[in-house]
């Protein structure tokens, strides 16, 4: 291995040993930065973030042992290997250390082999424990981002895609559209010839969308085709002519699709319908994939061939969406949120070990309103923080009465929004609902996603630690389904990973969603963090992460989100 500019610690505290020391590993060519007691070294391991370091067991100020745990007690610097250096080679010193987190140990005097030795087999394991991982997370975001079937881009990263062009058209004031192209017929030829057959039609309506929307007159850079769910494309066209074009465009790529597919003895017919949205300049990206779906469904009415461009008509939607917002601004006054609990259970016992917090608005004239859509439109507008802070005082409260009531340490999960975590008095609220309930910090589990965690990194980190400081379980919700990699991930102070309900529903059937959820499994307990699986429905589901080592689930395998008194009962009946 090569050590150019590699940076190693030395914490040595007799003078003659420290210097020698040095200059051994500056004559193979290593930055070396050194110190004559542990509380000077960890000064310099927290400026420099070295790739290992050396240290004495016996010095002053702070000996090595201390080194070692405010080393590993650091999410900066929680990985770097660590080496002792030691005259006494006592068993249970020897023991002590391992236990702190020690990966080597070296008996004094040794030897320049020896230490060299030493020093090149633990950054040699470190480095391929780096590229192991950076090859397992690599495949998981390509499995991520693209349809493992058709090798197309998924509606995630047709997302994306969407919202580059998006930037670009209203830049350029160039026309953008989205097509959303539905199948008729597959799932027939799956359930009269087997999904095989119907595989192999779905890889060849892909590479004919593929090679047609490449072949048009108008090409850019963003045009493309994805494949966003088991029987529908998208199409992403930028810098196109006028109506006319992309009318008769669609119209192709539906007769493109309707001609006969040849399987093994097999000759097959499908037809399609698509809908077509024209993006809006100053509209969201995410509008244009609504619309998109809105037309397609409306083309699907119209039967087989049908093709139907999106248009204000089909916008109810934005005048509901305009009420909901003023609505929300009094929902706390009039008291209309309530929590749902959903149980959380230990997979190889079965037992309850906690629920999640799940906020839910009955409107005196809507209804049940979905948190799926009220809950972007309270972060946007801002009134999620004081909302958020009812949440995690309410759900404090029902853990402390359920402890109350003789249930044990439960753990109760309360997921925090962007809004809330960005909030500067989030330490505060958490602080004065823990102290209002009187629960115990180490019942409290905060969820935050992969996207917030990666908006303003050092801020993550320094949140996150604070957080931790108080005694809480921090764990990332929705794990794979962002952007964070592992050089991020091994800085955050989690204690648990949450795998997306949207791998685990198809863990059983879909063979990327298995190596998705397999992925992240070993990602996280590589890192030392539990991993809890949302959306366990059936009992392939449980056996399957059981087999991967998955320690906690939730589902309605176990329970639906229930009202507190019905949770409450709930939990009486499985410790029974």
């Amino acid at each position: 291995m090569s050590a150019e500019r590699v940076r190693i610690v030395i914490a040595e505290d007799e003078d003659a040993i420290r210097e020698n020391l040095a200059r051994m590993l500056k004559i193979e060519g290593f930055d070396v930065a050194a110190a004559a007691n542990g509380k000077e070294a960890l000064a310099l391991v927290r400026e420099h973030l070295p790739a290992l370091i050396l240290s004495d067991v016996m010095m002053p100020v702070l000996d090595g042992h201390g080194l070692l745990q405010a080393v590993r007690d650091d999410p900066l610097t929680s990985s770097i290997p660590f080496v002792f250096l030691t005259a006494r080679a006592d068993r249970s010193d020897l023991r002590k250390g391992m236990n702190l987190g020690a990966d080597d140990y070296l008996v004094k005097p040794f030897q320049r082999d020896e230490l060299l030795a030493a020093v090149h087999a633990r950054l040699a394991r470190r480095a391929t424990e780096g590229q192991a991982a950076q090859r397992l997370q690599a495949e998981a975001q390509r499995l991520v981002h693209f349809d493992a079937l058709t090798n197309l881009p998924n509606r995630r990263l047709m997302l994306e895609r969407v919202r580059a062009a998006s930037h670009q058209a209203q830049r350029s004031n160039s026309r953008l559209a989205l097509i959303m192209l539905g199948l008729d017929g597959l799932s027939q030829v799956n359930d009269s010839l087997g999904h095989e057959i119907g595989d192999a039609v779905l890889r060849q309506v892909a590479d004919r969308l593929f090679r047609k929307v490449n072949q048009a007159v108008f090409v850019s850079e963003f045009d493309g085709v994805g494949r966003v769910s088991g029987d529908q494309f998208a199409i992403l066209l930028e810098g196109f002519g006028d109506d006319a074009y992309l009318d008769a465009l669609c119209r192709e790529l539906l007769e493109t699709v309707e001609r006969p597919y040849q399987t093994e003895e097999h000759q097959l017919f499908l037809k399609a319908c698509a809908g077509v949205a024209l993006f809006e300049p100053g509209s969201a990206p995410e509008d244009l994939l609504r619309n998109a779906d809105a037309a397609l469904h409306q083309a699907q009415e119209g039967g087989p061939g049908s093709l139907s461009f999106f248009s204000a008509e089909m916008n109810d939607r934005a005048t509901r969406r305009l009420r909901l917002h003023n609505e929300l601004h009094k929902v706390l006054e009039r008291g209309e949120l309530s929590l749902h609990y959903q149980a959380q259970v230990d997979i190889a016992s079965r037992r309850v070990i906690g629920f999640e917090a799940l906020m839910r608005w009955q409107h005196p004239e809507l209804g049940f309103v979905s948190p799926v859509e009220f809950i972007p439109i309270a972060e946007e507008s801002g009134v999620i923080v004081d909302m958020g802070a009812w949440a995690l005082r309410e759900a404090c409260h029902q853990a402390k009465a359920w402890r109350d009531a003789g249930h044990g340490p439960l753990r109760m999960a309360v997921n925090l929004s962007a809004r809330q975590f960005a909030d500067d008095q989030l330490l505060d609220t958490v602080n004065a609902a823990l102290a209002e309930s009187g629960l115990p910090p180490g019942s409290l589990e905060l969820e935050i996603t992969e996207s917030i965690a990666m908006q303003g990194l050092e801020r993550t980190v320094t949140m996150l630690t604070a957080l931790k400081k108080l005694g809480i379980a921090l764990a990332m919700d929705d794990f794979g389904t962002g952007y964070s990699s592992l050089s991020y991930l091994k800085r955050f102070p989690l204690d648990a990973l949450k795998v997306d309900q949207s791998f685990v529903r198809n863990i059983t059937t879909d063979s990327g969603d298995a190596a998705i959820t397999r992925a992240v499994v070993a990602m996280a307990h590589s890192f030392d963090m539990i991993v809890i699986a949302e959306g366990v429905e059936t009992l392939q589901h449980l056996e399957f992460l059981a087999g991967l080592g998955c320690e906690d689930a939730q589902g309605y395998l176990f329970s639906k989100p229930l009202p507190a008194a019905d949770a409450g009962a709930y939990l009486s009946r499985m410790a029974a």
